[in-house]
Formats: C-alpha cells, sequence, structure tokens
C-alpha cells in the first residue's frame, strides 16, 4: 500500500459518535440494508451492460493486520474519544459510550483474530472516481437514467453493518484499471485550532475541486491488498466489477453463519423478477468458517427456496434481523406463480409501456398489485391501482414491470430513499401527477378489461356503507385498557357520517346525497360513497376496539333482521392519533373470528375472499360481537400500538 493513502479528516462541523447520519443508518432493518447492497450491483451491472448480474457475498475471519491505516483509525478513535470524555467531564453519554464500547470491543476481537469480515463483489461497471465520489458522499445520487436508486444511499447504509464503522470500497473496469478508497464515521476531535470532521476517507489527499475532483484516489498497486485481492477474484471471475468490503461485520446483530439464510430470503422476495428471468444470480460463500459452504439462488432453484418460505403471512418479530423483510414469502410466493403461469401482456399507459403478468384468480385468493422497476420490487401500493377498485371483478394477482420511459422515471422519481414505496408528493403538483395517475387509469382500464366481473350469484354491491374509524392504546401483552374514537353511527342510504374525537379534528361531519353539509360543519365529498347505488337504508350501528395484540371486538346493532351480511376490515390511513404514519388502504387478513349474539349463540358463518371478508347469516333485529384475530399489516408493529381499522359493512345482492 502506498504511503501516501491515509484516513484523511476534513475540518468539519461538530458531530458526536451518536450524530444523526449514523442513527438514521443504524435504525435501517437488516433487510433492507441488504437489499439495497443488492439493488446497487444490480444496477452497476446493468450500467455494464451484463446480461446476468452477478453478486457474491464472502464471509471471511478478519486479520487486523489487513486493515489499511489502522493506525491512523485507532489514533482519530482515541483522540475522540479523550475529547468528548473531556467535554463531558470524563463521562460520556450513554449513546456515545454504547458505541464506543462497541468499537473497542470490535478492535480486541479483531487482535484475537475472532472476528469477521463481509465482502459483496460483483460483475457491474466497476468504480470510476465520479462513482467512487459518489459512494463517499451521503447517497445524492449518480446513475444511469435505467438504474434506480444512487450508489450513496445503499453503500453508505453499510457502515452500520461494521462494528469499527469502516467501510472500503474497490472496482476493476473492464480495461483492468484499479481503484480503490475507504470510509468511516467516528466523532470530531480537535486539530490546531480548529474541529477536525467525524468522517474520514482513505484517500491519498484532497483535491478541493481542482480538475473538478475532490479526492485523489489509491489506484494499481496504490490499492490496499484486502481490496486488491478482491479484485483479483473479480478480475478471474468476471473480467471487471466492484467490491464493497465490510471489517468486523457485526452480522446485525445475529449469528454471521445464518448471513446465507437472509440474504437467500432478500433476494428470493425482493428480486423475483430478476432472478426469474436470469438477470440476476446470487452466492453466499462461507467456505471460510468452519463447517461453511456456498448458498446459491438462482432461476433453477427460486422456486423451492419462495415455495418453503411461503407458508409464512405474519411480518418478522421487531428484534429479528428479518424485520423490514417485505414482500411476505405467502405474497412473494404468489408473485413467482404469477410470473410462472400468469398471461403477459404489453399494456400502452399513454405515458410508457408496462409488461403485466397477471393470473386470474389470484393464487392468494384476493386481488395484488405488485410493481417490480428493473427487476426489483417496490411495492404492492400503487397510488391510484388499490385492490378496492376492483371490488366488482373476480380476484386476480398482477405483477406490473415498466419499461423504459417517461412513466419509468416518474416512479423512479416518486420512490423513497429506500425505493420500497411510490409517494405522488414526490412529483411535480401538477404536470407528473397527472402523467401518473393517466398511466394508473390506462393500466386499471386493461385490467378491467381483462379480468372477468364476478357472476350475479357472488357478487355483493355496497348499497350501504360505514366507516368506522376506532384506535386505542395498549402494552405489548395486551394488558392495556383501550379507548374509543368512535361512537355508533346510523348508515342510511348514500349518506355517510363521520364522527371524528376531539383527539383529532374535534370536527363532526355529514355529508348528504350531494356533498352538503350541514350548516356550520365542516364537508368533505366521500369519493368511495359517491359511486354507490342509492337505494334502502341498511341500518347498522357498529364499534371496534382493539382488544391486545392481535385481536379486535366489533360491536354490531342490526336493526332489521337480514339474511346475510359481509365484512371487510382496512386499516385507516391514518392509523395512528397523530397522523404521523400513513399507510394504504389495505384489506385486513383475519385468522379467525367468533360472532355471537346476546344471548351467547354462535352466529354461522364463513371467511371468504382470501380471508379478507366475513359473512354472516341469519342476522335478527339485536346486537352481536365479532371477535376477530388479524394478521399485522406488514411493517407494522403492532406491540407498540394496535392499527386503526375502518369496519366495511355490506349487504350482498340478491340472486
Amino acid at each position: 500500500m502506498s504511503k501516501q493513502l491515509s484516513l484523511r479528516f476534513r475540518q468539519g462541523d461538530p458531530s458526536g459518535f451518536a450524530g444523526l447520519t449514523t442513527a438514521i443508518f443504524n435504525d435501517v432493518p437488516p433487510a433492507r440494508i441488504l437489499r439495497e447492497i443488492l439493488q446497487n450491483s444490480l444496477d452497476a451491472s446493468v450500467d455494464a451492460d451484463q446480461k446476468t448480474a452477478s453478486v457474491r457475498f464472502e464471509i471471511s475471519p478478519m486479520d487486523l493486520g489487513d486493515l489499511p491505516d489502522f493506525s491512523g483509525y485507532e489514533r482519530a478513535f482515541n483522540e475522540a474519544v479523550k475529547y468528548h470524555k473531556d467535554k463531558k467531564s470524563g463521562r460520556l453519554s450513554d449513546p456515545a459510550q454504547q458505541v464506543v464500547d462497541t468499537i473497542q470491543s470490535a478492535i480486541e476481537t479483531c487482535r484475537a483474530g475472532a472476528h469477521y469480515v463481509l465482502s459483496v463483489l460483483d460483475n457491474g461497471v466497476g468504480f470510476d472516481e465520479d462513482r467512487l465520489t459518489a459512494v463517499l458522499g451521503d447517497g445524492n445520487g449518480d446513475k444511469q437514467e435505467r438504474s434506480a436508486g444512487s450508489y450513496g444511499v445503499g453503500h453508505f447504509s453499510a457502515i452500520s453493518a461494521s462494528d469499527l464503522r469502516y467501510v472500503l470500497y474497490g472496482g476493476v473496469s473492464k480495461t483492468g484499471r484499479r481503484i480503490a478508497s475507504g470510509f468511516t464515521i467516528l466523532a470530531e476531535r480537535p486539530r490546531r485550532g480548529y474541529l477536525l470532521s467525524a468522517r474520514g476517507y482513505l484517500v491519498k489527499k484532497f483535491s478541493d475541486g481542482k480538475n473538478n475532483k475532490l479526492y485523489s484516489f489509491a489506484t494499481g498497486k496504490e490499492v490496499p491488498s484486502i481490496v486488491g485481492d478482491a479484485l483479483s477474484r473479480i478480475r478471474r471471475d468476471w473480467r471487471h466489477g466492484s467490491a464493497v468490503i465490510i471489517p468486523a461485520f457485526n452480522g446485525f446483530g445475529n449469528d454471521v453463519k445464518a448471513l446465507a439464510d437472509i440474504i437467500t430470503r432478500v433476494s428470493a422476495f425482493n428480486f423475483s423478477v430478476a432472478i426469474h428471468d436470469r438477470e440476476l444470480v446470487v452466492e453466499v460463500d462461507a467456505r471460510q468458517l468452519p463447517g461453511g459452504t456456498v448458498t446459491r439462488i438462482d432461476s433453477v432453484n427460486l422456486a423451492t427456496v419462495l415455495e418453503a418460505a411461503g407458508q409464512r403471512r405474519r411480518a418478522f418479530r421487531s428484534d429479528s434481523w428479518y424485520r423490514g423483510l417485505r414482500p411476505s414469502g405467502k405474497d412473494a410466493l404468489a408473485a413467482y406463480q404469477v410470473l410462472s403461469r400468469g398471461e403477459r401482456a404489453l399494456v400502452n399507459a399513454v405515458v410508457g409501456q408496462v409488461d403485466v403478468r397477471i393470473l386470474t384468480p389470484a393464487p392468494n385468493g384476493r386481488t395484488r398489485l405488485d410493481l417490480f422497476r428493473n427487476g426489483m420490487w417496490i411495492t404492492e401500493n400503487v397510488p391510484g391501482l388499490s385492490p378496492s377498485t376492483f371490488t366488482d371483478w373476480e380476484t386476480f394477482h398482477a405483477v406490473l414491470m415498466p419499461r423504459q420511459g417517461d412513466l419509468h422515471r416518474l416512479i423512479r422519481k416518486a420512490e423513497g430513499p429506500m425505493h420500497d414505496g411510490l409517494s405522488r408528493k414526490l412529483l411535480n403538483p401538477v404536470r407528473e401527477r397527472e402523467q401518473f395517475a393517466t398511466a394508473c387509469r390506462a393500466i386499471e382500464s386493461w385490467i378491467k378489461n381483462r379480468v372477468p366481473k364476478k357472476a350475479t350469484t357472488e357478487t355483493y354491491t355496497p348499497d350501504d356503507f360505514l366507516v368506522v374509524p376506532s384506535g386505542g392504546e395498549g402494552s405489548a401483552g395486551g394488558t392495556g385498557s383501550y379507548a374509543m374514537w368512535g361512537h355508533p353511527v346510523v348508515v342510511q342510504s348514500a349518506r355517510v357520517t363521520q364522527v371524528r374525537s376531539a383527539g383529532t379534528t374535534g370536527e363532526e361531519t355529514k355529508i348528504d346525497h350531494e356533498g352538503r353539509g350541514q350548516a356550520g360543519v365542516k364537508t368533505k365529498r366521500n369519493r368511495r360513497n359517491a359511486t354507490r347505488r342509492r337505494s334502502r337504508p341498511l341500518p347498522f350501528r357498529s364499534t371496534a376496539v382493539p382488544d391486545g395484540k392481535g385481536r379486535y371486538n366489533i360491536e354490531i346493532e342490526c336493526q332489521e333482521a337480514l339474511e346475510e351480511v359481509l365484512l371487510k376490515f382496512r386499516v385507516d390511513e391514518n392509523t395512528d392519533a397523530t397522523c404521523d404514519r400513513l399507510w394504504p388502504d389495505e384489506e385486513i387478513v383475519l385468522r379467525s373470528f367468533k360472532a355471537t349474539g346476546r344471548d351467547g349463540t354462535e352466529l354461522p358463518g364463513e371467511l371468504q375472499d382470501g380471508n379478507t371478508t366475513i359473512r354472516l347469516r341469519g342476522l335478527a333485529a339485536d346486537a352481536y360481537k365479532v371477535v376477530i384475530e388479524y394478521e399485522p399489516p406488514a411493517g407494522f408493529d403492532d406491540a407498540v400500538q394496535a392499527p386503526v381499522f375502518r369496519v366495511d359493512l355490506h349487504k350482498p345482492q340478491a340472486n
């Protein structure tokens, strides 16, 4: 390694060991970090015009002597610890002390030869000065138009996977040129009358914009051996590509020997289109660990992996390193079945073309639309394409894959920083949002022309519709007490009444047939109700109260005898009292239900429509109690707060 290459720190703003930058990425679930690393490697392969992207995760023991400029790293760390302790009369804050203890323990473990290094190699375009500069930034991006995301976000998030908070990067081009760098985040410390930044860069020097360059990187023989050895393997196997090397890999708090399992699931769940279409192959090489083997996932064994995980429908525990893994195994398997057996079509969505694969009826018994871009799963909640739009159509499962063009660009722009959702707020308020809406309407029209409507004997018409806001707070064990948000409301034909608690707006909204509100009352047209047919009133009173984790008590009062009634439950968009978190209009999957009358007699009924609908029979003019147990929505931790449900009541259409 060149003597010039070392960790260098600029003059910077104050930032402690528990600064905002690292705190943000410490909270990112492991499944999402691995997903971002995989995505960056896949995109690099796209940029290199590779037919198949190859990504290899290598786990091996770590030798502290291989870490570039470890003496400089340790000196910066010790100086920062002393400076912050002196500022706090010899005592660090608890979060800072936790970071310091982790780094000190990692150094000792590395010296004892008991730590690991994770290397992620790919056959992509590799790095040049511009791409490596983007990696060392905060993720403001430097990708080709057809790629998905920004270099910085995916690789920068890997810093939390190193107990030393030190990550190395290297690339080898098609011509064989090698380049390398590294990055660490510690804490600021004084130097000659000013503060040095918490961020250290493994470079020869800072170029400070000279010749439009920020850094002078190590190239050729100057590349550190730990990076150079990885680049030699890339050169041998693929000719070109990049390496992300994570020293003191912490396994995200789990046994590193189990890494193959989570990488396999993340790959299969999130990149099933790319793997199915032979555009991605992922390997985990753990042969340098005792009993370690090579695990591979490709188009040959994708179905086996998904079928093994397909029985799981619930979200993983919040303390599991599978936390944040979406979609669920059951939904990922269903998407694969659509890819394998569904009808293929190219849909003209006005502002772009979309490859659609669609299967009717839906494998899981309920309508679902999955959006993939560049082979990677983005979301099942596409604004403007809610499954509720297709209530009167047979169930189907569609996989949507936009081709390069304006729609592809709009979707990319609407994605959040972790590329696992869409928000129209990120689009231009007028032109781009209308373009997106136009595309969604075109896709909706195509689906409705392709999928048959429900037969009359199976169709129910929501003549009368009730929305009951409800919610509450409680302990993880379900022993807390819950307060009602909504009061019982009588629903009349073509009219919706919403009563909001004082904890939200404190306002009552009533809307009549024409959408006119009562004097002095704020009005808002209910779009869902606007499409309903006016008919004889279906009088109901209903309340819903959470009763511990994964359980709700529903009280309904039927004011006339009815042969049948249908109940559905949806997550309210503003599912917490603060309205800080938004959740999609998602039907809740039920595990079980029990309906009883006032005298305790059980009411006959069954679950249908993929366990999203309760059909009850033989209701008298009486009060009933329905206890439901439900699957938590993906990504929702109801150990913290129960989700808020909207209760939909429908009267089945007569045969």
